[in-house]
């Protein structure tokens, strides 16, 4: 199959890694599919180097650090083939299924955005795994692949997601255009089902009426009036890309207190598997930011996959 979609999904070792590559496997259509699993070995631990330092250990700590070292790759090529056995069970061909594994020389999380560089359609990372946080919190490795990779779209992943349905949140933004553009390009071949979900947030000076002015309110009629405009234009968007009219639908909510929130409610209450969001939207912060709203859905998506569109 022409055009492969080129994703790179970062493993370490632990179940979430093994949830995240099932969830590309049965995201995507495993045949438009060509994947690189990377795990990233770290270091010994600090304390293990602190030891050596005194002259009487070095002799005994270099075989213990090479047993260590031995054991270490061995337990993770096993896990890489485990991985890459998910992919291939999933319908992804094996030749198209790569495995790197390689110690860490500044740390996991910059030695994957080393390599998520070379030209990958997404890099993929478990929302938990190395993290020793709490089941809510964002791993550590995670984060700051979302805080560092900008120009490569990132979909942080979840546990055990089985659901198809993928929200896409979107607004009047050029960064909102690309997330839609991207949706139709990934799932052209898969059979998602996607909504549309555009939030506005409420004008609530316009329930006061110290605070009413006849211009204000013909502004607010005017972003209702094109509302449909913007939606329909996206939705041919994806329609153009290739995905059937009949697994697309838009929604609307007009009066929105926070739009994370109504963001995470409808996720939770559609039973989605897939949050799609810009890395921005109207928010004017710097490149390197991610826009509130973003960030906000983000780190309290636990239990969903989200994708962050550069």
């Amino acid at each position: 199959m022409a055009n492969k979609k080129n994703i790179l999904i970062a493993v370490d070792g632990s179940r979430h890694s093994l949830d995240a590559a099932r969830y590309v496997a049965q995201t995507c259509n495993p045949a438009s599919l060509k994947v690189d699993l990377v795990h990233v070995m770290p270091t010994a631990p600090e304390t293990f180097w602190d030891l050596g330092k005194e002259a009487h250990f070095k002799e005994k700590i270099q075989p213990k650090y090479t047993e260590w070292k031995k054991n270490s790759e061995e337990t993770a090529q096993r896990f890489l083939n485990n991985a890459r056995n998910v992919l291939i069970e999933a319908g992804v061909s094996e030749n198209d299924v790569g495995a790197i594994l390689q110690q860490s020389e500044v740390g996991i999380a910059r030695d994957i955005v080393v390599q998520s560089v070379r030209g990958y359609d997404a890099v993929v990372v478990g929302r938990r795994g190395l993290s020793a946080l709490g089941d809510h919190f964002l791993g550590s490795v995670a984060n700051k692949m979302v805080e560092v990779v900008k120009d490569t779209p990132v979909w942080v992943v979840g546990d055990n997601i089985n659901s198809k349905r993928m929200l896409l949140a979107v607004d009047a933004s050029g960064n909102a255009l690309k997330a839609v553009d991207y949706v139709g390009k990934v799932a052209t071949a898969s059979d998602v089902e996607i909504t549309l979900f555009h939030v506005v947030r409420r004008f609530g000076f316009l329930d006061d009426p110290t605070l009413r002015d006849h211009e204000v309110e013909g502004f607010w009629e005017e972003v209702k009036r094109d509302i449909p405009r913007m939606v329909g234009l996206y939705k041919a968007r994806l329609e153009k890309a290739g995905v059937k009219d009949s697994r697309i639908s838009t929604q609307v909510n007009l009066h929105s207190s926070s739009r994370a929130k109504d963001i995470l409610t409808e996720a939770r209450e559609g039973e989605y598997g897939t949050i799609v969001m810009g890395r921005r939207g109207l928010s004017k912060v710097q490149q390197f930011l991610m826009g509130r709203v973003t960030n906000k859905v983000l780190h309290r998506a636990e239990g969903f996959a989200v994708w962050i569109v550069p």
